[in-house]
C-alpha cells in the first residue's frame, strides 16, 4: 500500500512529524496552517516571555519546509484535504525548559473538499494500476470492494496485514465519508515539539512523544 503513514514517519526516526505543519508554497496546499480556535497570545509569566500559538505554528511550518523527508507527507495531506485544505494546530501546553519551550499540541485537517472525494483519491493510490484498470468502474464503492477483497485474500498468507488493511478502511471511512468541505478532521493527538528563540524568530525541533495517537490517517 503506497500511502502507509509509517512510511512517511520512518525516515525521520520520529512519529508523525511530517504532519506537524504545512508548506505555503503554491505547489503545496493553497492555505497555510494556523493555530486552532482559542489561539493563545504571547504572555509573560515570572519574567519569561512565552511564544503565542501563532508563533508556534509558524515555527513548525518552517521546520517542515526544511525537512527533505516530508514530501510524501505533504502529498498525503493535500490528497486528503484537497487544494484548499489546511492544517490547524491546537496548543494544549507550553512549558519552559531552560531557555526553550516544550509544546504539546494536536493537529487536525480543515477539509477543502468532501470526504468521499478524499477517500476515492486515496484508495486509488492503494490499488496497483493494473488491478485498478480491470475494475468495472473507477468509483469509491469499486475501490472499497477491491481493497476489501485484497484483505480477504491476505487472510491465509498474512492475517496481520489483512487485519491492518481492514482496520485502515474502517477507520478512514468513519473519519472522512460524511465529512464536508470546511469540516475539521482530527489527524494526530499528543504531539510534542521544542520551540527555541532564534535571531530570526522562533525555531522548532522535533520531539518524540509516547502519547502520540494517530486518528484519521492510513495505518
Amino acid at each position: 500500500m503506497p500511502y502507509s503513514f509509517r512510511d512517511f514517519s520512518a525516515r525521520s526516526g520520529t512519529v508523525g512529524l511530517g504532519f506537524l505543519a504545512l508548506l505555503t508554497a503554491v505547489s503545496m496546499l493553497s492555505a497555510c496552517g494556523k493555530a486552532g480556535d482559542g489561539d493563545g497570545g504571547a504572555t509573560t509569566r515570572n519574567g519569561i516571555a512565552f511564544p503565542a500559538d501563532a508563533d508556534i505554528a509558524t515555527a513548525l511550518q518552517a521546520n517542515f519546509a526544511q525537512d527533505p523527508n516530508s514530501a510524501k507527507a505533504r502529498e498525503l495531506v493535500k490528497l486528503l484535504g484537497g487544494d484548499k485544505g489546511q492544517l490547524d494546530y491546537k496548543v494544549h501546553e507550553v512549558i519552559y525548559r531552560q531557555g526553550a519551550f516544550e509544546t504539546r499540541y494536536d493537529v487536525s485537517l480543515r477539509m477543502g473538499q468532501g470526504g468521499a472525494e478524499s477517500l476515492q483519491k486515496l484508495y486509488a493510490t492503494m490499488i496497483p494500476k493494473e488491478e485498478a484498470a480491470k475494475l468495472p468502474e473507477q468509483t469509491l464503492a469499486a475501490y472499497e470492494k477491491s481493497l476489501g477483497d485484497s484483505a480477504a485474500a491476505l487472510e491465509k498468507t498474512n492475517p496481520q496485514q489483512a487485519a491492518a488493511l481492514r482496520a485502515t478502511l474502517d477507520n478512514l471511512g468513519k473519519c472522512y465519508r460524511e465529512a464536508k468541505a470546511n469540516d475539521s478532521v482530527a489527524i494526530m493527538n499528543g504531539l510534542n515539539a521544542l520551540i527555541s528563540p532564534a535571531r530570526s524568530g522562533w525555531y522548532a525541533d522535533k520531539l518524540q512523544s509516547p502519547q502520540v495517537e494517530l486518528r484519521c490517517l492510513p495505518l
